[in-house]
């Protein structure tokens, strides 16, 4: 079984990758979506949520656990670890490396959460300039879904245009939200940058470690969230998976879950 985490929906991006790729894998999904948006979450609290959800996929005898969010990963890799092991994977590395070796610029652009940004986790996982720009209404829409494309234009422009001043050439999906845009994006930006997803280089690395045994090819979600509304954007974003997946409300960690 392979456990994934993130703070919202986010995270299916990366699940989408992975049930491609390894689609007779079993998955646990964990998201904590009572703390979303982890964008402006303290981040003691950060690595604590991390610590808590990292001890349940060990619990759960997970082979593998997936920080499908690059805040998650920013500030909490070194505490999922500790708590899960060494087969605690993130993000952001992955996507850093394949960005700096195809940008011709010089600059890569990164839309992220003002957290992820701030930890500059992109520009020191890569020997290039990095342009780091956060755009957290623009992930709120994905999380909550439903919005027109003209409100998802209208929340791009104005962090899109920054890193077109930059002279960003590769712009990477710092969030795993933005991918379910990512059509509008790639609209706005075909012709001065490349978008590139980071859960494409997760899933790329992932499958080098592990192998595509058979499994049950089970699903099972856990969210802190509201499980009803989870489940209504799990069958938007895949459908399919959908059908098969089994979606549970937990309660939120406390101190004593830790």
């Amino acid at each position: 079984m392979i456990a994934l985490f993130d703070s919202g929906i986010g995270g299916l991006t990366v699940l989408r990758s992975l049930v491609r790729r390894m689609p007779e894998r079993d998955y646990l999904y964990m998201c904590d979506q009572a703390h979303f948006p982890y964008g402006g979450r303290p981040r003691e609290d950060v690595r604590n949520d991390v610590s808590a959800f990292a001890a349940m996929a060990k619990r759960e005898g997970a082979e593998a656990l997936v920080l499908a969010c690059n805040t998650a990963t920013a500030i909490g890799l070194e505490a999922a670890r500790q708590a899960f092991g060494p087969h605690a994977f993130g993000v952001v590395a992955p996507a850093a490396t394949r960005a700096a070796a195809k940008t011709r610029s010089g600059c890569v652009g990164v839309l992220a959460t003002r957290n992820t940004c701030e930890t500059h986790a992109y520009r020191d996982a890569m020997n290039t300039r990095a342009c780091e720009v956060p755009c957290p209404e623009l992930i709120d829409l994905c999380e909550h879904g439903g919005a027109s494309e003209e409100e998802v234009v209208r929340a791009s422009e104005g962090p899109l245009a920054e890193l077109h001043r930059a002279g960003s050439d590769i712009i990477v999906l710092g969030c795993t939200h933005l991918p379910v845009y990512e059509d509008i994006l790639k609209t706005l930006t075909t012709p001065w940058a490349e978008l590139l997803d980071p859960a494409e280089t997760l899933a790329d690395e992932l499958c080098a470690q592990l192998d595509a045994r058979a499994e049950s090819g089970h699903v099972e979600c856990r969210t802190t969230g509201d499980a009803d509304m989870f489940m209504h954007r799990l069958q938007e974003e895949l459908p399919q998976v959908a059908q098969r997946a089994r979606v549970s409300h937990i309660p939120v960690f406390g101190t004593e879950n830790r």
